[in-house]
């Protein structure tokens, strides 16, 4: 077996994380306007059904596409080559993709339930969240973000593990 096949073979996992990431957003899309889930309200009439089909399938594929981000990183330190030099800008550009995206789809379940103080602070989270991890994104642009990488995937693996064990 060449090289290029068992390097093709060993990232084969990534169209599976696409597909559970396509597939978890056209789900919510499609469901959440269906008129049974509209009509149904939760909580009290502030908030519906299909609120909940949206942030379950928007939320399903942020989380699948961080830890494709993850993985990747992950694969990239474990095998090199010429793409090696991204292993530390990749997490870091997923996480403020999922951070600035995770604002709105949180609202979806959260809005019907928050008043403008509440909303203010939610507001504030999540600027302070994003701008953190924009400067993570300028750190590793300038190659100081090795320690804090390694932190978060190494982390997420024993994370990953502990899981499996159960």
């Amino acid at each position: 077996m060449t090289n290029d096949t068992q390097t093709n073979e060993g990232w084969n996992w990534v169209g599976r994380y696409i597909a559970v990431i396509v597939i978890a957003l056209i789900l919510a899309a499609a469901i959440g306007s269906m008129e049974l889930f509209i009509k149904t309200s939760v909580f009290g009439g502030k908030l519906n059904a299909a609120h909940l089909v949206r942030f379950l399938g928007y939320g399903a594929a942020l989380a699948a596409f961080w830890m494709l981000g993850q993985r990747s990183t992950i694969a990239l330190q474990q095998h090199g080559g010429r793409w090696s030099f991204m292993q530390h800008l990749i997490l870091p550009v997923v996480s403020l993709v999922v951070v600035s995206i995770a604002y709105t789809v949180a609202l979806l379940i959260l809005s019907p339930m928050m008043n403008a103080a509440l909303h203010n602070i939610y507001n504030w989270v999540f600027i302070v969240a994003i701008i953190s991890c924009a400067v993570w994104v300028v750190m590793a642009v300038l190659g100081q973000s090795a320690s804090l990488t390694s932190a978060l995937t190494s982390a997420a693996g024993r994370f990953g593990s502990s899981g499996k064990n159960k």
